[in-house]
């Protein structure tokens, strides 16, 4: 009775009736339960729930108002229960068909269950909750929860304590319903829906069932979208720092507001002492719509991360693609733990750079040798410092984007600082141009052709086969930038995935779920130059990130995570296909690439460039709890219910851009400033 949103809820009538007699009405009819009692509070205005409970024959307890767990406890305490199951008192459409199911599972189950629910994770139409505990699970919890939202909700002591209680899930058959169906009692607009349902579907069908409320929604579109508004708003959002089970997909925000003041004060004070404000600049506020985005985060876990003002969001970035794990995978992160316990470098090599090398030579089809770096841009200077090397040739020909060093930059706009005369050295071509790449390879003897072996284009007519066998023709080595693709197309990287092997190849990134590593692997004939071409810094063997290498590699081969990756990022692109031509915007939005890294692109449309109708995507998703950088990296710990909750916040986001465009009033729509391009023509960092 002492909602704060909606008092007295329970006891609102619809057709002169207490909504709590409908609920009360439809559990009995749950065949599976021994007694009902009506858990409430001491307090005044709970009065009436008493009342009604005593004239109509129903048990009931009064407790502490603030302690649901102990109001809980000791209930079945004084009605001897063995087994307890919570219903919440508003959710009036409780089907006994699902309540019978749960308790029947829980009885022949028993030996191996403490606790069961159908809603961690929850798939159930919101309001259709049931959780059951034994009376010793119950006693547990009741003795050691101590955090408030332990006791306030009655449960989550036990169901966010799997290493401590055996806990069983009970998944809706029939799909995902949790964040599309709002079926419980909190606001008004919910007790209106209500209403409805009971003055149109109860008339002709007092028994319905979850299936039966499903069709006449289905049917009546009007009154489902009563409350669709508050689809997924739930406690969680309060919790979630708290929380260890619960994910950023398992409610949705209340209001679309997005709070950034933490970040945007940060940012001035960042500027300060930090150019830029950032150490990478496709992770700087020039990506980010100032204003409207978040700008740093503080904490990551799974593929959850959190910013600066609170804010949680499920993110397809991973740190810029290493994380192909998640974050704070508990092997990994346990394996750093145990070499930093001995040390993270010494004034000798350690033993661990052979382990680690030896272990990328079994994975990488061209490593007969390996050497160690830092950085992505360590090791692709060092393929062609040691291309140039093996060749007695200068020049050489890029494909691609690959790092920041002069040898490189200096062939893009962001030159500043580089003598000219680099740019003599290198020339560059674009991907799947086998034309013009055959006619400069042939006219010119370039040391080596650099390149990306995909991105968001997928290679056209054996492309990659051609370029090995020109380079074989020419005598020009073939390097492989695998910073991107290394260990996430396959745990060969794209030279097993596409079976092209080339001379050399750079890892980064995945290669330890993101501690800062790097190496070059290639053919020991070429290898074994680095004698004498000279690559060498202290912390070429740090022992934690190759002890993260070890643990990396050893559970991408033992673990399904490619199936999981591939299944999940095809589910992704087919969602989100579906998505752009169901609100008619193929002529704007187009998704491209591999289930392991998947771009969506947007082109100009009349006036509004592709910058501007990207930035309003980045700042709705945002909104919704999805961290939009313009590409999917799907990593282990992302999961089919992350994906459905990312294609319904993309549904939403497409019906807002699509009346933008055609209302023309994109500006007015965006909230914070406009992102940049990084470049004009690089890979993937380009912009229509």
């Amino acid at each position: 009775m002492g909602s704060s949103r909606l008092p007295g809820k329970i006891m609102m009538k619809i057709n002169k009736r207490p909504i709590i007699s409908y609920q009360i009405e439809r559990i009995k009819r749950a065949k599976e339960i021994d007694d009902i009692v009506v858990i409430t509070t001491k307090n005044q205005e709970d009065k009436k729930i008493i009342d009604f409970c005593k004239s109509n024959n129903i048990n009931f307890f009064a407790g502490s108002e603030t302690d649901l767990l102990d109001r809980h406890y000791q209930a079945a305490k004084k009605f001897k229960a063995d087994f307890v199951i919570k219903i919440p008192s508003d959710s009036p459409f409780s089907d006994p068909e699902i309540i019978n199911n749960l308790v029947d599972t829980w009885r022949k189950n028993e030996s191996l269950i403490d606790y069961i629910s159908n809603y961690h994770p929850p798939t159930f139409p919101d309001g259709l909750d049931v959780e059951g505990a034994s009376f010793l699970a119950v006693e547990d919890a009741w003795r050691n929860a101590s955090k408030n939202f332990e006791r306030e909700h009655t449960f989550p002591y036990i169901w966010d304590s799997p290493d401590r209680y055996r806990i069983w899930n009970i998944d809706n058959q029939h799909g995902d319903f949790f964040l599309t169906h709002r079926w419980t009692l909190d606001y008004l607009e919910d007790f209106e829906f209500i209403r409805r349902v009971f003055e149109d579907l109860y008339p002709i069908n007092k028994d319905f069932s979850m299936l039966d409320l499903l069709d006449f929604l289905e049917n009546n579109p009007d009154i489902k979208s009563i409350n669709s508004h508050l689809n997924g708003v739930n406690w969680y959002r309060n919790e979630l720092d708290n929380l260890k089970t619960i994910g950023r997909s398992d409610f949705m925000n209340a209001n679309k507001e997005l709070q950034t003041i933490n970040s945007v004060n940060h940012l001035k004070k960042t500027l300060e002492i930090i150019p830029g404000a950032s150490q990478t600049l496709s992770k700087g506020y020039t990506q980010w719509s100032l204003g409207a985005s978040p700008l740093f985060i503080h904490e990551a876990k799974g593929c959850q991360v959190k910013d600066l003002d609170g804010n949680w969001y499920i993110d397809y970035g991973m740190g810029l693609g290493p994380f192909i794990l998640g974050y704070c995978d508990p092997d990994v992160d346990e394996a750093v733990r145990k070499q930093l316990s001995i040390g993270t470098m010494y004034t000798l090599p350690s033993d661990i750079e052979y382990h680690a090398a030896k272990l990328i030579c079994d994975v990488i089809p061209c490593a007969e040798m390996v050497r160690f770096g830092k950085n992505g841009s360590d090791v692709t200077s060092a393929a062609v410092k040691l291309s140039r090397a093996y060749t007695k040739r200068d020049k050489i020909l890029s494909c691609g984007y690959h790092g920041w060093q002069d040898w490189y930059i200096s062939s893009t706009e962001r030159d500043s600082g580089i003598p000219k005369s680099y740019k003599e050295l290198i020339d560059s071509v674009g991907y799947n141009d086998i034309k013009t790449l055959e006619n400069l390879i042939r006219s010119k003897k370039y040391s080596c052709i650099i390149m990306e072996p995909v991105g968001a284009v997928k290679p056209e007519n054996n492309f990659l086969q051609k370029v090995r066998e020109l380079c074989n023709e020419t005598n020009t080595l073939l390097v492989f930038d695998e910073l991107f693709t290394g260990f996430r197309w396959s745990i060969g990287g794209a030279s097993e995935y596409f079976k092209v092997t080339p001379d050399l190849a750079c890892f980064g990134k995945a290669l330890s779920n993101g501690m800062p590593v790097s190496c070059i692997a290639g053919k020991k004939k070429i290898m074994s130059l680095f004698e004498d071409v000279f690559f060498s810094f202290t912390y070429g063997g740090e022992a934690l990130s190759l002890a993260a290498i070890i643990a990396n590699i050893n559970k991408l081969k033992t673990n399904n995570v490619y199936e999981h990756i591939e299944t999940l990022g095809n589910y992704l692109i087919d969602g989100l296909s579906k998505l752009i031509i169901k609100n008619d915007l193929q002529n704007v939005v187009s998704i491209s690439g591999y289930p392991f890294k998947s771009v969506l692109q947007f082109a100009s449309y009349d006036e509004f460039t592709g910058l501007e109708i990207k930035t309003l995507i980045q700042q709705e998703m945002a909104k919704r709890g999805v961290l939009f950088i313009g590409y999917h990296l799907i990593s282990f710990s992302h999961t089919r219910k992350d994906i459905d909750f990312t294609l319904r916040a993309y549904d939403e986001v497409f019906e807002i851009l699509f009346k933008a465009l055609n209302d023309k009033n994109l500006m007015s729509c965006l909230e914070g400033k406009v992102v940049t391009q990084i470049f004009k023509n690089v890979g993937d960092r380009s912009q229509k």
